[in-house]
């Protein structure tokens, strides 16, 4: 009976070796796989951050290009008032040497 009883023991230590090496694989299956969707939800969030910084560039290169042709309508008009102001007054000087010619 003692030696059914210690191949009993060495059949449980065997089932129990493998349990743990089962256990031990199964471990390191479900590391790697969360390893594996961590690396892709990083490089999904990478992605998303471009692209939101893109838009936003996008958006302030826009608004950029937009207030820069604003500014540039408002000095052309300032210029042409500029212009005008000194036509009238090369027409006044002209008609007073005129006057003073003749």
């Amino acid at each position: 009976m003692s030696v059914d009883f210690l191949k009993t023991i060495r059949e449980t230590e065997r089932d129990c070796e493998q349990d743990i090496k089962n256990a031990e694989m199964a471990k390191q299956n479900a590391v790697m796989e969360a390893e594996k969707r961590t690396v892709l939800k990083v490089r999904d969030a990478e992605i998303q951050a471009r692209e939101e910084a893109s838009k936003i560039l996008a958006d302030v290169k826009d608004r950029t290009e937009k207030e820069f042709v604003k500014m540039l309508n408002s000095f052309e008009e300032e210029q042409n008032e500029f212009k005008a102001k000194a036509k009238k007054q090369e027409k006044k000087a002209i008609d007073f040497i005129i006057t003073e010619i003749m």
